[in-house]
């Protein structure tokens, strides 16, 4: 990726750029498993909607986690049933770490 430029498009104008350190040693994002959850941002766990065996479908609420003080509500992204849940109200969790796994 050295010395490769990144083209931006705004409305009608291009403007380019070079990667900066910082970007080129980010972690690139991956797919998760798309049946374990994990959490998209480190907070506490404040409500849980869903319990194990339980069919949800996509959109379903799954669970908030608060995070700077602010609720984030996490919902499933698609159907499925619920085979475990790995964390409980007021537990801390870290980013990535699964919450939920469906089957």
């Amino acid at each position: 990726m050295e010395n490769q430029n990144i083209n931006l498009v705004i409305e009608d104008s291009v403007y380019q750029t070079l990667p900066t350190n910082a970007y080129k040693k980010a972690l690139k994002w991956k797919k998760q498993e798309s049946n374990k959850i994990t959490a998209i941002i480190p907070g506490t766990i404040v409500e849980i909607f869903v319990k194990e065996e339980q069919t949800v479908n996509e959109g379903d609420p799954m669970l908030v986690i608060e995070a700077m003080k602010m609720n984030n509500k996490i919902n499933f992204t698609h159907r499925g049933i619920v085979d475990k849940i790995y964390v409980k109200t007021g537990d801390v969790v870290a980013k990535d770490q699964i919450l939920v796994s469906l089957r």
